[in-house]
Parts: structure tokens; C-alpha cells; sequence
């Protein structure tokens, strides 16, 4: 059976041979079987692809959140896996950041596993925090509900897909992109009538990390800058860019 087919006119039409003029049900359901006006069929593509684009940017959010607060945090401190930004006196409204509190101690860094291979992070005592790829999936736990059990210890990154050669002695994890964010909270201690941050920022000042193979000459030293009191955009970006 031949199938109907559309006249240049916009009207469907039967194909040749054919002795009926019906349309097809779907294409009578549509606008009484014609094609819409140019300017209508124009605008509702663009709907659609405004919806496709809203959609995208929705399930996208949790890696542009922390790509904006990498974006935000190397912008003002550089970059590098040496570089560990810790709000040494407290976070306060200065600091443009998804969900933060002013009850503990933040250190947030961004490792690039593509660019140094495995990454050995070195997690201090005491620690409450995490890493998560650039989704915000947990790859594990650090501190008192991760495998160190609040006692500290090497933690192992590899990178997605990594086939090397893996040693023992650490808590070893495959993160599932290359960029992996660091997330360590660190609690403040007992002040003359109130918290003293400075017992949580020297906790979070005992982490080290490096990559796996590299030499110890090349690894630079931890640079630990103070991000409290500085205006700091780390959100994702709300307009059509």
C-alpha cells in the first residue's frame, strides 16, 4: 500500500495510482492536514530548542556548580593540585558558594587527574569531608564515616579507565570524570567565650597532596591561601551564557 504524500502546496495528497485523497489520521490531526505557517513551524522549533537547552543546563547543574566554584577559586588563587584554599577564620557572605555554614572550617581544592595521572592525598586526622567527581558523586567518604575512621591516611585517586600499575599502603578510588573535587571540613576548637578557628585551619594546613609518580624535587610546596573575608564568586552562571 502506497503511503500519502505532501503536495509542495502544504496539502497532503495521495500518491499516484492511488484512487483515494484521504490523508494520513496523524497528518488530518494536525492543523486539518497542512502544514503550518513558516513563521509558526520557525517558532515552535525554537520552543522546542529553548526546552532541549533548559533541559541540558537542569541536568548539568551539579557539575557547573562545581565547575563555578573551581572557575571562582583558581581565578583567585591559581591552580594546581598544591593549591588547598582554606577559610581560615570562618566563611562568611563574602563567599558567593552553593550551601555553606559558618560552623566549621572549609578547604576546598581541584584536582585535574588527566593532567598528573593518580593523585595521593595525604588526609590529616579528624577530618569531615569527602571527594566527589565533577557530578557531585561521592567517590568516598574521608574522616570519621570513611575509611581512615578519623585517623587520617593516603587516600589513591585514580583517574577514570586507569590500567597502571596500583601499589598497596593506601585507600585507593576510581573517580568516574578527571576533574575531582576535594571537600574537607575541619571543626574549630574552644576560644576565651568562643570557636577558635584557628585549631580547625591548622588541621586542614596538615594535608598534602601529590601525584603518584612524581619525584619528590618536582612536587611543589602546599600553598594554603586564607579565603575568609574575600569577595569571591564561585556560583554557576544564571544567564544564557
Amino acid at each position: 500500500m502506497s503511503t500519502p504524500e505532501c503536495s509542495p502546496g502544504g496539502t497532503a495528497s495521495a500518491s499516484p495510482g492511488v484512487g483515494s485523497t484521504s490523508t494520513s489520521p496523524l497528518l488530518r490531526r494536525i492543523n486539518d492536514g497542512n502544514w503550518l505557517p513558516q513563521e509558526e513551524a520557525e517558532a515552535l522549533r525554537a520552543e522546542l530548542f529553548f526546552q532541549r537547552a533548559v533541559h541540558a543546563y537542569l541536568t548539568m547543574l551539579p557539575a557547573l556548580s562545581v565547575i563555578g566554584m573551581r572557575d571562582g577559586s583558581q581565578g583567585r588563587f591559581g591552580d594546581g593540585y598544591h593549591v588547598l584554599p582554606v577559610w581560615k577564620d570562618r566563611m562568611d557572605s563574602r563567599t558567593w558558594v552553593p550551601t555553606p555554614n559558618a560552623d566549621v572550617i572549609y578547604s576546598m581544592g581541584y584536582l585535574d587527574l588527566k593532567a598528573t595521572g593518580p593523585v595521593v592525598v595525604n588526609a590529616p586526622a579528624n577530618v569531615i569531608g569527602m571527594f566527589t567527581d565533577f557530578f557531585q558523586r561521592t567517590i568516598t567518604d574521608v574522616g570519621a564515616i570513611g575509611p581512615d575512621r578519623a585517623r587520617g591516611g593516603l587516600y589513591l585517586l585514580l583517574p577514570p579507565g586507569y590500567d597502571g600499575h596500583v601499589p598497596g599502603g593506601y585507600f585507593t578510588f576510581e573517580s568516574s570524570t578527571f576533574n575531582v573535587f576535594l571537600f574537607f571540613r575541619t571543626i574549630m576548637g574552644r576560644g576565651d567565650g568562643r570557636p577558635d578557628p584557628s585549631a580547625g585551619a591548622a588541621v586542614a594546613e596538615q594535608t598534602r597532596i601529590y601525584p603518584l609518580w612524581e619525584e619528590e624535587k618536582n612536587v611543589p610546596a602546599m600553598n594554603f591561601p586564607n579565603a575568609s573575608g574575600i569577595r569571591l564568586n564561585m556560583m554557576y552562571p544564571t544567564d544564557y551564557s
